[in-house]
């Protein structure tokens, strides 16, 4: 009866374990399916609607621009005409000459397209207009010309004496293709700015039309044209959609809500105003029609989600029953585990709960060491430099832990002095030592360099295999360095020890050949022979506006990369005024953040890039600026933040602070963040790729340069202001570098600017 009470108790045990395994391959399935599906249909809208919304004001910053390059070729054809006697009053009115007078003026309407009439009035002969067929009445005109128009005299002498160009739109002459409903009136003015007549050129309305259907060149969005009162003047089609907002009301309520609803579909309104014309552009976009694809894969998904689900469950029945004889193992060897002997395991959460308290208190562990291995390596190389260590057996270990591997037998240091490499250093361009011989493995040889702040010198620990010379690996050492950084530094060699605990010893006899190297005149000095000599290497520093964004990126600050980004973009969008320019201008910022992300989160943020290059604006561009400085940011914040992360922000903040004090220097920057010469200058450079005085030069003269246009400061106090006292030396060299002097580049700037 107990035996039978016993299998009943295990087929109920094994119908449980198969029923929790087929569920949890189910759960596994379906969860994440479902889960992805919705974010990518989600996210899939809201790119589409984006991009609808972007392509439409894309297109209207086109057609604003076109159509105000139109009117201002009309200007210029305007300021032509004045300056053109032919087309004068004089001969206008002259019997013989009229006729010369209105050749020209056919010549200057066959200039523009958009022109259908040229019609000239002056004040010397009022209520006459004259044009390419011959002169009219004001009645006349009013007739012939703007019919089933209420307009009178009165109303379009006072049109033609304003002293701005104007945009006269009529209503209801449009419904005749004889009539045009838009008159662009341009004032004649003499050279003392006397307004003494107006030129009224005739639109074209199918040109005007066509200027509209140039600019809608994704079949999505209608882009329309209307007057200050809201009406519709025109439209890229003539369908029931511009007939429902032929509708002041409907038009005002749209524009002013950003969208609107028309049979049974959302549509994005967007608009832009011209006051000078008082009329404004206006593009209505359908996200329905972009949606249709994304609609149709969405089916596609859901039936290809519905036949995996099949397979799917008829696969997991199988696995769950295969899977649970694994199962059976594990809760044996759990069972073994548990320090509790009077434990049973009669469900999976037993097993879950006992497994994952012990993989709990492995992985912690784990992520501590991987935490902490870059720190443990220095400590560790430091601590053996101390000679703290008596135990191989403890040393092995630890060495092993922090990935640090000498061949056995032979061990010895070699100090470098690097305060004679890094102040050679400021003078050019190359990476710090260290950068160098981190790490050196060779077939006979291993070599690891760790920094010793407190005497700004490296202490490289060797180690070597039988049979090997010292002097050998000294030589190829140097070799490797010189070819490096184009010098040979300071360097003292310890001797030979045949155990690893026992390398302070040498560590200390290769200070004492450092120390004495200078009585030898050698660069490099071993112990018995004690001689020496220095060198010195170069540092550099960032832009200052890109140095803000890849350290709000480094720190995972998405409000300060973002405000960085729009100042950039506008900073690119208000001084580099050529398209050309902006767009390398552009590559440069796609590039700076694709680097630090790829070196920050990896080859997602390359590929997020890579589909941004293909952008047609600045604007364009800071959208996806935006989003990949998100991506980049949302990672880096899961990462905790050390402590040499605030130093460097100490750093580059004590700079941008402090760059016009004419007593800032590595020194007092070392100063200042409590940190040796030898770290500012590795920091900066790795980070900015420039030496410190170039970068506080090319900081200064920015800032220079930028008050010398914005600023009406004299010229000396600029200078003085950003820390250099000698102005006359500053001037020659600010015309050495920039090709002009200070008062000649305001005075060429503000010119440019002005116009």
């Amino acid at each position: 009866m107990q035996m039978g009470k016993y299998t009943e108790l295990n087929r109920q045990k094994l119908f449980r374990g198969i029923i929790r395994a087929i569920s949890s391959y189910l759960i596994v399935f379906l969860v994440p399916f479902l889960a992805v599906s919705w974010i990518w249909y989600d996210t899939s809208v809201k790119s589409i609607n984006e991009q609808v919304m972007l392509t439409a004001r894309n297109q209207l910053i086109q057609l604003k621009y076109s159509l105000e390059n139109t009117f201002i070729q009309l200007n210029y054809l305007t300021q032509k005409m004045t300056n053109d006697h032919v087309v004068s009053l004089t001969y206008l009115q002259h019997p013989y000459l009229t006729k010369e007078a209105r050749e020209a003026m056919q010549t200057y309407k066959i200039t523009n397209d958009l022109v259908e009439e040229v019609y000239l009035y002056y004040k010397e002969s009022p209520a006459t207009l004259y044009s390419t067929v011959g002169s009219f009445s004001f009645d006349t005109f009013l007739k012939k010309v703007l019919p089933k128009n209420e307009m009178g005299q009165e109303q379009l002498a006072a049109q033609l004496d304003s002293s701005a160009p104007t945009l006269l739109t009529l209503e209801g002459a449009g419904e005749e293709q004889r009539y045009s409903r838009f008159f662009y009136i341009v004032p004649i003015q003499s050279e003392e700015m006397t307004v003494y007549g107006s030129a009224i050129y005739e639109i074209k309305e199918n040109n005007l039309k066509r200027i509209l259907d140039l600019s809608n060149n994704d079949g999505i969005s209608n882009t329309y044209i209307i007057n200050d009162e809201y009406q519709l003047l025109a439209s890229t089609t003539n369908d029931e959609l511009a007939r429902f907002l032929n509708h002041p009301d409907r038009m005002k309520k749209g524009i002013q809500t950003g969208r609107m609803r028309f049979e049974q579909s959302t549509y994005f309104v967007q608009a832009i105003a011209n006051n000078e014309l008082n009329i404004s552009v206006v593009a209505v976009a359908n996200p329905n029609q972009a949606l249709a694809s994304v609609n149709r894969v969405q089916e596609q998904f859901v039936l290809v989600f519905i036949a995996i689900l099949f397979t799917g469950i008829t696969a997991v029945v199988m696995l769950g029953l295969r899977s649970y004889r694994p199962i059976r193992k594990i809760e044996n060897l759990v069972q073994e585990f548990h320090r509790d002997p009077k434990m049973t395991l009669h469900s999976m959460d037993d097993v879950h709960n006992t497994l994952a308290a012990f993989l709990v208190e492995h992985q912690e562990l784990h992520q501590e060491v991987r935490l902490q291995t870059p720190h443990a390596r220095e400590q560790v190389l430091r601590k053996l430099m101390s000679g703290r260590f008596r135990s191989e057996q403890e040393l092995a270990l630890l060495l092993e832990a922090v990935h640090v591997c000498f061949p056995n037998s032979n061990y010895f240091v070699i100090a470098i002095d690097t305060k004679t490499v890094d102040s050679k250093a400021k003078q050019g361009d190359k990476k710090f030592l260290i950068d160098y011989i981190e790490e050196i493995k060779e077939a006979d040889y291993t070599a690891y360099a760790t920094e010793i702040l407190s005497k700004e010198m490296l202490a490289l620990s060797i180690g070597f295999v039988d049979g090997k010379e010292q002097k050998e690996i000294v030589d190829a050492i140097a070799e490797k360095i010189t070819h490096a950084i184009s010098l040979t530094p300071a360097m003292g060699v310890g001797m030979t020890v045949d155990q690893l605990t026992a390398i302070n010893e040498s560590y200390i006899e290769g200070l004492a050949a450092l120390e004495n190297q200078g009585s030898q005149g050698k660069q490099i000095s071993y112990y018995a022979e004690l001689s020496q000599e220095t060198n010195h290497l170069p540092i550099n520093y960032p832009d200052n506006q890109k140095l803000k964004l890849i350290q709000a990126l480094n720190q995972g600050n998405i409000e300060i990369a973002s405000e960085t980004i729009q100042r950039l973009i506008e900073e690119g969008e208000s001084k580099q005024t050529s398209p050309r320019v902006q767009k390398m201008y552009g590559y440069y910022l796609l590039n700076t953040i694709a680097q630090v992300g790829g070196e920050l989160v990896g080859a997602e943020v390359l590929h997020t890039a890579s589909e941004s290059a293909d952008f047609n604006s600045l604007n364009q561009l800071q959208t996806a600026l935006l989003t990949i400085a998100q991506q980049i940011c949302t990672k880096v914040q899961k990462q905790p933040l050390d402590d040499e992360s605030e130093m460097n922000e100490k750093i580059f903040s004590f700079i941008q602070e402090n760059y016009h004090s004419s007593q800032l220097s590595l020194e007092s920057v070392a100063e200042e963040v409590g940190v040796s010469v030898s770290y500012v200058s590795r920091f900066v450079k790795k980070e900015s790729g420039k030496t410190f005085s170039k970068y506080i030069q090319e900081l200064r003269l920015k800032k220079i340069k930028e008050e010398l246009i914005e600023t009406d400061l004299p010229i000396k106090e600029i200078i003085r202001n950003n820390g250099y006292y000698d102005v006359s030396n500053y001037t020659r060299k600010f015309r050495k570098i920039v090709g002009v002097t200070p008062g000649q580049y305001r005075e060429m700037n503000q010119k440019m600017r002005n116009y």
